[in-house]
């Protein structure tokens, strides 16, 4: 767990929950929550300046990516001064990277590789194909894969 803000109340992981897994959180915001009976996979990175919202018995594998936010500015001069901030005094303390909160609902499996970006609200029991990029959100008891991910099939009531 790497939390740049300092706060460890910022980050909170439910009860019976497994993370081998970076959560870090961004020195101008951000918080995550894992929820109960949850399993996040080595080298999975989670990367929050809002929210990320992770509920039960959540299945992430390894090596997936999550973003609320785009990481640095779109504008090559203010990426650039983002950059020499970092290196001369570590991270901002304050910065616009286009946040949007992430919510992955109950019964999730995320496969490996997969990287799901900000604004991307993931319905109950979904499944994500391994290296898939969600850039939409996901309806419930659906699975999605591809690059960007798209709709394979919904899952029926029996395999529920």
């Amino acid at each position: 767990i790497v939390n740049m803000q300092g706060d460890k109340n910022l980050i909170s992981i439910g009860r019976s929950s497994h993370v081998q897994a970076e959560l870090l959180t961004f020195a101008h915001g951000g918080c995550i929550e894992v929820g109960d009976e949850c399993f996040i996979g080595v080298d999975t990175r989670i990367w929050s300046a809002s929210s990320i919202h992770i509920g039960d018995r959540v299945l992430i594998s390894h090596q997936v990516n999550i973003f609320d936010n785009q990481t640095h500015p779109v504008l090559a001069s203010k990426r650039h001064a983002h950059f020499k901030t970092i290196f001369s005094s570590g991270h901002p303390g304050s910065i616009d990277l286009g946040e949007r909160p992430v919510t992955i609902e109950d019964d999730v499996w995320v496969g490996c590789g997969a990287i799901i970006l900000r604004g991307v609200h993931i319905g109950r029991g979904a499944i994500v194909g391994a290296g898939s990029v969600v850039t939409k959100n996901v309806a419930p008891w659906t699975v999605v894969a591809g690059n960007p991910a798209e709709l394979i099939r919904e899952i029926p009531e029996g395999e529920r």
